[in-house]
């Protein structure tokens, strides 16, 4: 117990410094020996993974990797506001520049763990892991399965396919994959045995093995991603949508295929995917899109919305 205190206490010392603190200084502090810090040192590099760097000479000593955040799940959220509440009852009594440090380093424990949701994150480029809904709803399995990809581990999933089958497989993830907003896992099947695209939202639960896996290098995951729209028939559409529905029909058929009509409508053409994804992207749309032509999706579509209606008719 003493130990665990005494490195929970070098941690935050050296998370509250912007300089290097040297071993003397650190074993005054919390009245040891130069040799008990240095062992407490190699414990939380070797046993806790915490980035400790040393550096030698005039002005040198312990410091933290610039990129080590303490997570704030060292605290429970209750005990998290209450160091908080306490912080700031004592503020005014205690208004220095200790104070305003520790109070800062609470603070971005909480915008760290904001940052955590984003699977990519720079000045240039945001790309956001989680949905609107739910944000950790694949911040967890995607996590997982980059851990799996970066340690090459086989990995235990349950998958429930598209026509609502449910299996338990064995499969070695290769790479991420961000298509049309949706994620997919691209690796090698062990039930198929071959390569496969895996739509993450469809896996229900993700078990980690220390089973390891050698890469496959006969496998294109770029040929796999045209494979999978392959098989689907497409269509040149024409459709008018109102003011609501404008940016929405830009992003998905491009601003060159929208025209700007005289009494205030828009007509757009472009050639998509048919089926069951273009019935849904209409329905998506509502009632600020009306289908010109081919006359079959039209019907289609009405088809679709008369069973909806239907279903709330009936209760």
């Amino acid at each position: 117990m003493q130990m665990l205190r005494g490195m929970f206490g070098i941690l935050m010392t050296l998370l509250n410094s912007r300089r290097p603190v040297t071993r003397k200084k650190l074993a005054e502090k919390f009245e040891i020996s130069e040799r008990t810090v240095s062992r407490y040192i190699d414990a939380m590099s070797a046993d806790c993974d915490i980035p400790v760097t040393a550096s030698y000479g005039t002005g040198g000593g312990y410091m933290l990797a610039d990129n080590y955040r303490l997570h704030e799940t060292y605290f429970t959220k209750d005990e998290y506001e209450r160091v908080l509440a306490c912080l700031g009852a004592v503020d005014k009594e205690l208004d220095d520049e200790i104070m305003l440090a520790v109070r800062d380093k609470f603070l971005n424990l909480k915008s760290a763990a904001d940052d955590e949701k984003f699977f990519l994150n720079g000045e240039k480029l945001v790309i956001d892991s989680t949905a609107w809904h739910s944000p950790n709803e694949y911040r967890n399995t995607i996590s997982a399965i980059s851990k799996a990809i970066d340690g090459t581990n086989t990995v235990e999933m349950d998958y429930i396919d598209k026509r609502d089958s449910r299996t338990k497989r064995k499969f070695d993830p290769y790479t991420l994959v961000l298509k049309e907003g949706i994620w997919y896992v691209y690796g090698w099947c062990r039930v198929r045995n071959d390569f496969r695209l895996f739509k993450i939202s469809r896996i229900k639960s993700l078990i980690i093995t220390d089973e390891k896996f050698e890469r496959n290098t006969s496998g294109d995951v770029h040929e796999k991603l045209k494979e999978q729209f392959i098989d689907r028939e497409k269509v040149n559409i024409r459709l008018r949508c109102d003011s609501e529905a404008l940016s929405a029909v830009e992003e998905w058929l491009g601003p060159e295929s929208v025209k700007d009509d005289a009494d205030g409508t828009y007509e757009a053409e472009g050639y998509v995917y048919s089926e069951d994804l273009l019935i849904k992207k209409l329905l998506s749309l509502g009632s600020h899109v009306k289908v010109i032509s081919p006359p079959y999706v039209a019907e289609e579509l009405l088809t679709e919305m008369k069973r909806a209606a239907n279903l709330y008719r009936s209760e």
